[in-house]
């Protein structure tokens, strides 16, 4: 296809230039992003709804494909920008974790504000357990909180690659809720539900919830384990020590700890986190152009 050859692309210049962003300056430009990809998506409908018979206006094209241009320029200043540094080129090690969503949390999270994991959680609307009245500001960021549900739509995504750590830890997730779900474990949440669809009403009437709150449980969780992963590099790059450990884990005798991926990528974190040498569960690092059809 070919896309609005008027539009002026990003020169070598300027995509490195963006390695000097500010972390709002990088912010503005993951916002722009999803705005370009939206107006060219809708963009695309529209046309696909026109039907292939109809002579199309070139404006309209022009129009789509231009959003199609600024979406793929600012994606390689945002990877630019997270590859500037050794958390953002982690972020990027990760399979399925493109240039938006690394360049998106690094710039939305302060480990100066967040001494544990838990904080991270709760800014990005990750804690069940957030409550806020009427009238008061909502206590978590939003933009963060969509761009948990991008990660938790890659994982989704890439759960049957071999590759993708996190598409593991959403499918062995949603395996797990599925079978809570079938089992009444949620009967009492299910009374909680309200929703108009009849087979929503149907579903939650045998006290279970419906597949698709199933999906986002597990695609949460996924998110979750990856923003306790990334406070842990954040914090060892930041401070130059260990992390204090998840309370479940420190404080609770939970044994089961998913261990971070590609901590070779910090050296002598493993170490100083886990106490000794750690065989990592690595997913191997895959090259950006192989990841980007499945990477945001």
């Amino acid at each position: 296809m070919k896309r609005a050859p008027d539009v002026p692309r990003a020169g070598k210049e300027m995509v490195l230039s963006a390695t000097k962003l500010t972390n709002p300056e990088a912010r503005f430009l993951v916002s722009n992003y999803y705005a370009a990809q939206d107006a060219r998506k809708r963009s695309d409908m529209q046309i696909r709804h026109m039907g292939d018979n109809v002579a199309l206006p070139e404006v309209l094209s022009y129009s789509r494909d231009g959003n199609a241009v600024i979406e793929g320029q600012v994606m390689k200043c945002l990877e630019s920008w997270a590859n500037g540094s050794p958390v953002g080129r982690w972020c990027l090690a990760q399979f399925g974790v493109g240039p938006v969503l690394a360049a998106g949390f690094l710039a939305h999270l302060d480990i100066e504000r967040a001494p544990t994991a838990g904080h991270f959680w709760s800014f990005a609307g990750q804690n069940p357990e957030m409550k806020w009245g009427k009238g008061e500001k909502r206590p978590y960021n939003a933009d963060l909180k969509q761009l948990c549900y991008h990660f938790g739509e890659c994982a989704k995504r890439t759960s049957n690659n071999p590759d993708s750590f996190y598409g593991r830890i959403y499918r062995d997730r949603k395996e797990y809720v599925v079978a809570k779900n079938d089992a009444g474990g949620n009967a009492e949440r299910a009374k909680t539900f309200t929703t108009k669809s009849a087979d929503w009403k149907a579903t939650l009437a045998k006290g279970k919830l419906p597949d698709g709150n199933l999906d986002r449980q597990a695609g949460n969780y996924a998110a979750k384990i990856f923003l306790s992963h990334l406070h842990a590099v954040m914090y060892w790059d930041h401070y130059k020590k260990a992390p204090p450990k998840p309370f479940a884990i420190a404080h609770q005798g939970h044994a089961h700890e998913i261990k971070i991926p590609h901590m070779d990528l910090f050296p002598g974190f493993a170490e100083a986190y886990y106490g000794a040498a750690v065989k990592q569960d690595n997913a191997p690092h895959v090259p950006q152009k192989k990841r980007a059809a499945v990477a945001a």
